[in-house]
């Protein structure tokens, strides 16, 4: 790859990673939140909720265990509800998607040193490289910023 081809990569990639974390409400474009939703269950005690799980637990608050049936299958309490809840979708927090944003960063400068590496003309670069380009990171990260907290979705 020339060396014209592999910068014009290098922005493009830029781009579209500093603007990947506002533009879904994925991880990374990837893993699901409702992955994460066990975390939620795990807390819900603190509060005096009751635990929302898929699988078949004692609730505390009720004397006795799940018991099984008669056919040797478990029974699952009418109490205890279901992870599955479609009324509320999970939304990322600003918190996560800088979290995103960052590692992003490194992960977009990793890709960049390997092509600069691969042309053969590596470069030593001091932290004010580093510096500059994480401000650049971060102003290309605006349009979506802009997109998910500013812009006024009617309708």
């Amino acid at each position: 790859m020339g060396n014209s081809a592999s910068t014009w990569l290098i922005i493009a990639l830029a781009v579209l990673a500093a603007n990947l974390p506002f533009l879904n409400e994925r991880c990374f474009a990837i893993i699901a939140l409702q992955r994460f939703a066990f975390l939620k269950s795990m807390f819900s005690r603190a509060t005096g909720d009751v635990p929302t799980t898929d699988l078949p637990v004692a609730d505390p608050r009720v004397n006795g265990l799940v018991f099984s049936s008669s056919d040797g299958s478990l029974e699952k309490p009418i109490h205890i509800q279901s992870l599955k809840d479609t009324s509320a979708p999970v939304i990322k927090s600003l918190w996560l998607r800088l979290f995103e944003l960052i590692i992003l960063y490194f992960c977009v400068g990793a890709i960049a040193f390997v092509l600069e590496s691969a042309a053969g003309n590596r470069f030593p670069q001091r932290w004010e490289f580093y510096a500059i380009n994480a401000c650049l990171f971060l102003v290309l990260a605006f349009p979506g910023f802009v997109y998910r907290y500013l812009k006024h979705h009617h309708g």
